[in-house]
């Protein structure tokens, strides 16, 4: 019979602590400090591929759409694959488990945050852009003053859904 509780009692410590206890953290401590780093280092450039999705020049524009629609085709395990076995080959060095898990995430996860802020910016009446504008205020002045508090505050919801 299958016992939650039983396997819990006999091999509790190794789940919180994984096989190492004295060496690295592992098990739910280590995957806590994974994700806490990922959300962390993923948003802001989560936030720079959104914003180059809507960026005037075609290019940039280009670049992240093929970086996003890429990363959102991909499952997540064939993602940690590539960059635990890839990696390595191409820069000729070994890279920690950790490492490798922590840039998987913020990579994948920054693709998924790009088409969340994309959304939200594109969700804010085009009278917004205009009223700064007339203004006098720069494109990125207004981005940084008008259309990037009003989208964050409107993408909250699926930004915590997605990052929890």
């Amino acid at each position: 019979m299958f016992d939650v509780f039983t396997i819990l009692q006999d091999h509790g410590m190794l789940f919180l602590m994984g096989q190492y206890p004295n060496g690295p953290l592992g098990g739910v401590l280590c995957t806590l400090l994974i994700s806490l780093l990922a959300v962390v280092l993923s948003f802001p450039l989560g936030v720079l591929v959104g914003l180059a999705r809507l960026s005037p020049w075609r290019g940039l524009r280009w670049a992240a759409a093929c970086w996003v629609y890429t990363l959102r085709g991909i499952p997540l395990m064939m993602v940690v694959f590539w960059t635990y076995f890839c990696v390595p080959l191409l820069i000729g060095q070994n890279i920690s488990g950790f490492s490798t898990m922590l840039c998987t995430l913020v990579i994948y996860e920054s693709a998924y945050i790009a088409e969340i802020v994309r959304g939200g910016i594109q969700a804010l009446p085009q009278g917004q852009y205009e009223a700064s504008r007339a203004l006098g205020m720069s494109y990125l002045k207004t981005l940084r003053l008008v259309i990037l508090p009003q989208a964050l505050f409107n993408a909250l919801p699926s930004l915590v859904s997605q990052l929890v």
